[in-house]
């Protein structure tokens, strides 16, 4: 009887601790209805040494000026201290124009100090986040910024909606994304082991004022672009094993048609692709040769692998360049 009562607080004390967990979990304060939604695992990339190689230079991000006078009064430093990032667009209305922007960080911080820095850079303190200061041209489109610190353990910024928005979710126990939204099935389809990731809804995001747009509108990329903005949703992700890079990407659509020419199309860029390094960088040539494209009836999907090596000997390359000129 003792173990089963022991066990049964254990069961109610587990409960009681999942609102509390999600308060500070930055992927459950993304609105249901957002369009574009971003996560960068930076805590994997400090690990790996390979995202050592591409991202060597992050640790200058505060060498000199403003930035770094205001980094060491809010006793900050992002490439140890910050964990997750997540982005997310979210539309103020249906079918209106008008967005909101969600940026949300994990990691360790000092929100007195923090805010402290921003109050004497002219941010004005309010119930519960700190409005930006405003600039000499007044705000941006989409409103005023905000910044909210509201545990030792997340920053929310933003849209000052988006920002009281996300605030109120925390207080709540998180608003239930990914599960509740439509991404959600789309965002299982995403490598679980995945660095970074990105899923955004085409149709919906292309009405939206200053959000993400496809890459590649004109030059060789364009009907590639074009192919992509037929389809429903998007989604990319790059997983750093430590050895290679997973790359993988995938379209959704209802309409076999536009799968059809999308695949064309992708596998037309990727020859291209090819033809274009073989000269420079032939080793890319049987990397390039590897990456899969694959369709079923609702999706196109794309996936490959860069080794390490070839990576550090790109860049090798382009450091090689540039210290010829």
């Amino acid at each position: 009887m003792k173990t089963r009562n022991a066990l049964s607080l254990l069961v109610l004390f587990a409960l009681a601790a999942i609102p509390a967990l999600a308060k500070d979990d930055a992927l459950s304060l993304v609105p249901g209805n957002a369009v574009t939604v971003g996560v960068v695992k930076l805590s994997d990339m400090r690990t790996s040494p390979l995202s050592g190689v591409l991202f060597q230079h992050t640790d200058k991000f505060s060498a000199d000026g403003d930035g770094a006078k205001f980094i060491a009064e809010a006793g900050l430093d992002p490439a140890h201290d910050v964990d997750r990032i997540v982005v997310a667009t979210t539309p103020r209305t249906a079918l209106g124009n008008e967005a909101d922007i969600l940026v949300v960080a994990e990691g360790r911080f000092n929100p007195e100090r923090l805010a402290n820095a921003l109050v004497a850079r002219g941010a004005v303190r309010k119930d519960g986040y700190l409005l930006a200061p405003k600039h000499e041209n007044g705000d941006d489109d989409n409103g005023p910024g905000a910044v909210a610190f509201p545990s030792s353990k997340l920053v929310i910024a933003g849209t000052e909606r988006a920002v009281v928005a996300a605030l109120a979710a925390r207080e709540a126990g998180g608003t239930g994304f990914p599960g509740t939204s439509a991404f959600g099935p789309q965002i299982s389809r995403i490598d679980s082991n995945a660095t970074a990731w990105a899923v955004i809804d085409v149709t919906r995001a292309q009405r939206l004022t200053g959000s993400p747009s496809v890459p590649g509108n004109n030059g060789a990329n364009q009907p590639l672009a074009l192919a992509i903005k037929t389809l429903s949703t998007v989604a990319l992700w790059a997983t750093d094993t430590g050895d290679s890079l997973k790359l993988g990407a995938f379209g959704v659509s209802s309409d076999a048609e536009t799968l059809q020419l999308l695949e064309d199309t992708v596998r037309g860029a990727l020859s291209a692709l090819r033809l274009a390094v073989k000269d420079k960088s032939p080793e890319l040539v049987p990397v390039l040769r590897r990456f899969d494209v694959s369709r079923t009836d609702d999706t196109i999907k794309i996936t490959g692998s860069i080794p390490a090596a070839t990576i550090k000997d790109l860049i090798a390359k382009k450091k090689a360049g540039v210290a010829s000129h």
